[in-house]
């Protein structure tokens, strides 16, 4: 299994497409949290306002979204190069854990750079964070982290179960974008069942965890959520028919 996630992290670095749409993803986002800051006060706190904007919004977001899931789950099923994968004898579990602490570290890797190359350049720029705002910036990077690992897991599920990639795009389409509009929305109308929903609680755990206090709200994203949309696909990919 480690061997199958260095395989794909070789895989998915090497490509240039993928390069080219991580380091347009950094500008866009760079300089339009540093346009929106800029339009109140140049400092920490006006960057930090604008980068929860489009951390809650998504829509940056979902540029980095798509190339992740794609390279992750889709290259492998599209190119047929899956069937090798299973006839050299690595069980359909292996496999899964493999795609989803793919997703992980290629997210990971693309935000710890993301954020560290900010936290480098913003200084020049007039923006100067102080230790509570810095924590506050980790903070928004792992939920950010948890978004795109989400709404991957729960596209892959889409994907697994209907066997249609265009399935899987849209899904990572509503997961990042158009879901956490919906839940405002419902939320708006006094609808409690959205306290629950993966959006909310990712919500709450950024605001506590920008406060300093424990987001208890992470466990149930991790275990309910991400790890119960992993076995979920399991139960479907491990009954899936391939033609060899």
């Amino acid at each position: 299994m480690i061997s199958l996630v260095y395989a794909d992290l070789y895989r998915i670095f090497r490509k240039k497409s993928f390069r080219v749409i991580v380091i347009t993803f950094m500008l866009l986002s760079f300089f339009s949290n540093l346009v929106s800051s800029v339009r109140h006060e140049i400092n920490g706190a006006s960057f930090l306002d604008a980068l929860n904007n489009y951390t809650t919004k998504g829509y940056l977001l979902l540029l980095i979204s798509i190339p992740i899931f794609l390279g992750v789950y889709s290259d492998e099923v599209s190119s047929h190069s899956m069937q090798c994968i299973i006839g050299r004898g690595l069980t359909r579990k292996k496999i899964l854990w493999a795609k989803l602490i793919d997703c992980v570290l290629i997210t990971t890797i693309v935000f710890v750079i993301y954020m560290g190359l900010q936290a480098l350049i913003l200084p020049s720029s007039g923006v100067s964070f102080s230790s509570k705002q810095m924590h506050a910036y980790i903070a928004y990077g792992l939920i950010c982290i948890l978004k795109i690992v989400g709404a991957s897991t729960f596209s892959m599920m889409l994907l697994f179960i209907t066997n249609a990639m265009p399935v899987g795009i849209i899904g990572v389409i509503f997961f990042t974008t158009l879901s956490p509009n919906l839940v405002r929305l419902l939320y708006s109308f006094e609808i409690k069942a959205v306290d629950y929903s993966y959006d909310m609680l990712l919500f709450k755990a950024m605001n506590k965890l920008v406060a300093g206090a424990f987001a208890w709200e992470l466990i149930p994203c991790v275990v309910l959520y991400i790890v119960g949309a992993w076995l979920i696909t399991y139960l479907f990919f491990r009954r899936k028919e391939f033609d060899f």
